[in-house]
């Protein structure tokens, strides 16, 4: 049979199909863009927080806790034996000197004592008129030495009951405020009988505590303050320090003299004394900004000028309520506040400044903090 043209036209079409399909020389993926490969970041250092910090000269302060005390304390005891006849002052009474505070009974003790007056006038007499008679040679020296014992007798009578009588009027031996009282009118008393105490709080005293390693800091005589329960300061002068320790505790007593005008004051309140120490630098900051390294030495991170991480130790120079001072680190230093406990000594980070630093034009110095915050106000 003889090929047609038509038959030859379908024999190419099939062979041209075949081959594409074998070859895949007409595939669109050929056409498609190479994968060009991602370029790796160069800035991958951590970022940190830092605030500049300059160091301020303070005076330390070493703090011993203890309570207020009286100056002086004594327990007012009757002299003699009675009855409560007067009450004249009363507890929480601040009395003067000599002030009369109670009357016991005197009861016949008046009229003994001007019978004992009368016979001391009686051997007054008599004693003068044995010396006239030892002069005119009438009487020996035996009558004589008689007369002049009897007469001092009388004497010694008279003054015993002048004693007695002013033991029945019980008086202030100082000033003070009166507390504990013990008795009432009518209660009969003996002979040492307690009455009343008198406390003397001009000038008033803080006992405190020193620990036997900060014995060497404080000296009798040194100017201290005293810091009572409400917050008040007062100025005075360490006026005693004890060379015994106590057995229990291993401190020695110190007793702060406080000069106290209005005589007013508690007895066992809670109070301390701050003993100023030498003068230092240091710098103020927030106890957060503190840690611990591996070792366990407490210090502080901050970032060098070459963008590395530090660690310095520091000492604790001074504690308040709102901060701490310290001292170890340079001065300035750029402390890191935020994402310290992300980085370790060695690393380079990058610090971001919390309040970009400014500097003194005169000697490039770093204004303190204080100024700082004045000049961004203004």
């Amino acid at each position: 049979m003889q090929l047609q043209p038509s038959h030859f036209i379908a024999l190419g079409a099939s062979a041209i199909i075949a081959l594409w399909m074998t070859s895949g020389l007409f595939s669109t993926d050929s056409t498609a863009a190479p994968e060009v490969p991602v370029q790796a970041q160069t800035d991958t250092l951590f970022a940190v927080q830092v605030e500049r910090f300059s160091a301020q000269p303070i005076t330390p302060e070493l703090t011993l806790h203890g309570v207020t005390q009286a100056n002086r304390h004594v327990d007012i005891t009757s002299e003699v034996d009675g009855k409560v006849e007067k009450i004249l002052a009363r507890e929480g009474d601040f009395v003067k000197q000599g002030q009369l505070i109670l009357q016991i009974d005197q009861q016949d003790k008046p009229q003994k004592l001007k019978q004992a007056q009368a016979l001391v006038n009686q051997r007054t007499l008599e004693f003068k008129a044995n010396q006239k008679l030892i002069g005119q040679g009438l009487q020996n020296q035996t009558r004589l030495a008689e007369s002049e014992s009897l007469l001092e007798s009388a004497k010694a009578q008279v003054k015993a009951l002048e004693v007695a009588i002013a033991g029945t009027q019980i008086r202030a031996p100082f000033a003070g405020v009166l507390e504990n009282r013990q008795v009432e009118v009518g209660s009969y008393l003996r002979a040492g009988h307690a009455v009343m105490s008198l406390m003397d709080y001009n000038p008033f005293v803080i006992q405190a505590f020193v620990a036997e390693k900060d014995l060497y800091k404080v000296h009798t005589g040194d100017l201290a303050k005293g810091k009572t329960l409400d917050g008040q300061i007062h100025t005075g002068k360490i006026r005693y320090v004890s060379s015994v320790a106590y057995q229990t505790s291993r401190a020695f007593s110190v007793e702060l003299e406080i000069n106290n005008p209005s005589e007013r004051q508690v007895n066992g309140v809670t109070a301390e004394i701050l003993v100023p120490l030498n003068q230092s630098d240091a710098i103020f900051i927030s106890p957060a900004l503190l840690s611990l390294n591996e070792k366990g030495v407490l210090g502080a991170k901050h970032v060098n000028d070459q963008g590395v991480v530090e660690f310095s130790p520091v000492e604790l120079v001074k504690a308040q309520a709102d901060g701490v001072w310290i001292s170890g680190l340079p001065n300035p230093v750029d402390l890191i506040i935020t994402g310290q406990s992300f980085v370790s000594a060695g690393e380079k980070v990058k610090a971001v400044f919390k309040q970009k630093p400014v500097k003194d034009m005169g000697n490039e110095s770093l204004k303190p903090k204080d100024e700082l915050q004045s000049a961004e106000a203004s």
